[in-house]
């Protein structure tokens, strides 16, 4: 493996020293979970754009599904549970193969259970836990959840797997620039793979999207709210980006042991947040029309936003983030640097189940 980080073919992306990995007794394996951290976070500002459009669309669907997001929230929890079922057992199903399934049956799970782990009050589960019984999504067995066709349906992520096999194809293309990775993989080729073994590499994306959310509706007080919130934040971005474009912004990155890759993550977190030039903001009815969420329902969850001060209106009725984001930064750092790392972590799940294709597991 190259110390050096070494540009082949993109003029633009961030160069790294590894130099460093022996004295931080960093493991030689197939793919380093540090070392695509630290590539990743460093071109942060270059692919984070799509990254936020896959998540709005994720988003924009869950809530589709029931007008609800802690109800579908609820749902991938149960989902999630017959994914590491069938990991278990050393089996994989493929996309069609799974969805084809009549029914599944989740053994001795109570509401507390659910509850403790999701963060989500006894009662809340429980009426929503009630709701989808009433909707035929799920059905009560004594302690016993089946889940149904119809929740299968519902949950399909059809448009997801082809917009995450878009952000796995970008981050390859950075990974590239390493020896051990080999050249970067089309979307095409990811998305065939993630189709192939759905019931495997999905139940990875869970592992990062359960607490991802868990974080997200700890701060923001609902999941609604966060994804009210993150549209401001995503046009935020995406303005500030645009001020640097013919200037693109660099940070340093010094692999430490205290810091392997979040320096640049949490800087371009600080520029968004505490940038003092003009931004055009984004309206309610832009809002609604992205997240799905109904235009009442969006500008009540404005409201307690803009309580909070954590976004600002102007004289024009367009959002942007407010003073109190700035107030919330340590907070955020953390959130924020836990995402990422996370995030690293599926996106080396996945290439190193792709590089390696899963030989020993059976398919069906």
């Amino acid at each position: 493996m190259n110390d050096k980080f070494e540009q082949k073919k993109n003029s633009n992306i961030t160069t790294l020293d590894f130099s460093k990995k022996k004295d931080l007794n960093i493991p030689d394996d197939f793919i380093n979970k540090t070392e695509v951290h630290s590539i990743l976070s460093s071109n942060l500002g270059r692919w984070i754009d799509q990254w936020f459009k896959f998540v709005i669309e994720w988003q924009r669907n869950a809530y589709k599904t029931f007008n609800d997001i802690d109800k579908y929230f609820i749902l991938i929890y149960l989902i999630q549970k017959s994914f590491r079922h069938y990991a278990d057992l050393f089996i994989i199903y493929s996309e069609e193969a799974f969805y084809s399934k009549a029914e599944y049956e989740i053994e001795k799970i109570n509401l507390i259970e659910i509850s403790q782990d999701l963060k989500i009050p006894k009662e809340t589960v429980r009426r929503k836990i009630n709701e989808m019984t009433r909707d035929n999504v799920i059905s009560r067995k004594g302690k016993k959840i089946i889940i149904t066709p119809k929740a299968f349906t519902y949950q399909r992520p059809r448009q997801s797997i082809k917009l995450m096999s878009g952000v796995l194809s970008t981050c390859s293309k950075y990974l590239s620039t390493q020896d051990w990775f080999g050249s970067p993989i089309s979307s095409d080729d990811i998305e065939k793979f993630i189709r192939q073994n759905f019931t495997l590499v999905w139940r990875f994306f869970f592992r990062f999207a359960i607490p991802f959310l868990i974080r997200q509706r700890s701060f923001y007080g609902d999941l609604e709210t966060f994804f009210v919130a993150g549209i401001i934040y995503a046009n935020q971005s995406s303005k500030v980006k645009e001020n640097f474009a013919n200037k693109p912004l660099t940070f340093s990155n010094q692999l430490t042991d205290r810091d392997l890759g979040e320096s640049s993550y949490v800087n371009w977190m600080k520029t968004v947040v505490n940038f003092d030039g003009k931004i055009i903001g984004v309206n309610a009815s832009s809002i609604s029309e992205i997240t799905g969420i109904p235009r009442a329902t969006a500008i009540r969850k404005l409201n307690i936003l803009e309580k909070r001060e954590l976004i600002l209106k102007d004289k024009n009725q367009l959002y942007t983030l407010g003073k109190k984001y700035k107030k919330h930064i340590k907070e955020l750092e953390k959130i924020f640097i836990t995402n990422q790392i996370d995030l690293a972590k599926f996106v080396t799940t996945f290439f190193d189940l792709f590089k390696k294709e899963a030989l020993s597991i059976k398919k069906i």
